[in-house]
């Protein structure tokens, strides 16, 4: 059926249903206006005229997130669409990277291992990634340094491609911050399929003061290459969130790893001199204390 036949019949089909209550009410026939041309889809609505399109593109130039791009309908724009779909790809891309063998080595760190047989189990079964297998925990024993102020240790975490991208420079950094601010620290080790609760058992083996393990972050829509620093004092096993603190979204579009580096050893000054870190260092500020009532 053609678009004139279609067209034609819908305007009879309402022909008719007039025509028959004009018969049961008595009332004058109504006018039957010609019907618009179909459309075929949602049109693209501009957005409205900006009062500084100068700030508005400064405003653009500040985030990479998505701002003032319009819509067709209640949909994406198809350009905001793709790119949707591209940064999806690069979160499941970066969450099924691996490092390769040998390249901890080639950083000058010491490789170990979880007991996560592969992979896949170590996306499935979390737990086997929070714990060394056996052969690493006797290097661990073997080859790390002992009864130092830090343990540095990388992990792959959940992208394995921002380690590799950008934990070199981050490793580096960590180290040249914390030397200089009087830690002594440990020759830095890799731990594949790493979940961030390794470090517990790694620094409860090297005896170290403190551990800071680096991994790959979750990804979020294109953020694949994002690092996260995890610190903790006075390691323990099962030690609790709580007592840890968090310095993420590090990579060149967030946190520059030399700014996050230096964060760190600021916040390894403070959490040493509180004798802790996590709800220890904000049981000072009042923003943390608990609720007080006088009932």
């Amino acid at each position: 059926m053609t678009e004139a036949e279609l067209r034609a019949l819908v305007a009879e089909v309402v022909r008719e249903v007039v025509k028959s209550g004009e018969a049961s009410s008595g009332e004058g026939r109504p006018v039957v206006r010609e019907a618009e041309p179909l459309r075929r889809g949602p049109h693209h609505r501009p957005l409205p005229a900006p009062r500084s399109p100068e700030a508005l593109e400064q405003l653009k130039a500040s985030t990479p997130s998505r701002i003032v791009t319009g819509r067709t309908g209640t949909r994406y724009l198809t350009r905001s669409y793709l790119g949707l779909r591209a940064d999806h790809a690069i979160a499941l891309d970066a969450v099924e990277s691996e490092i390769a063998d040998g390249w901890a080595e080639q950083q000058g760190w010491v490789p170990l291992r979880t007991r996560a047989k592969d992979h896949a189990e170590f996306l499935l079964h979390p737990d086997q990634g929070r714990s060394l297998d056996e052969a690493s925990r006797q290097r661990c024993e073997k080859d790390g340094q002992r009864g130092l102020d830090v343990q540095l240790i990388a992990g792959d975490g959940l992208s394995a491609e921002a380690l590799r991208v950008n934990g070199p420079a981050l490793m580096k950094a960590l180290h040249h911050h914390l030397t200089g601010a009087g830690f002594r620290v440990g020759t830095p080790l890799f731990v594949k399929f790493a979940r961030i609760a390794v470090q517990d058992e790694i620094g409860v083996i090297t005896q170290a003061k403190a551990t800071i393990i680096v991994v790959g972050e979750r990804p979020g829509l294109g953020t694949g290459d994002s690092l996260s620093i995890y610190t903790a004092y006075g390691p323990k096993l099962g030690q609790d969130n709580a007592e840890k603190d968090c310095i993420s979204n590090v990579r060149d579009l967030g946190f520059a790893p030399e700014r996050a580096a230096a964060r760190c050893a600021a916040l390894m000054r403070e959490t040493f001199a509180a004798g802790g870190g996590g709800v220890k260092l904000t049981g000072a500020d009042p923003a943390f204390r608990p609720h007080q009532s006088n009932h």
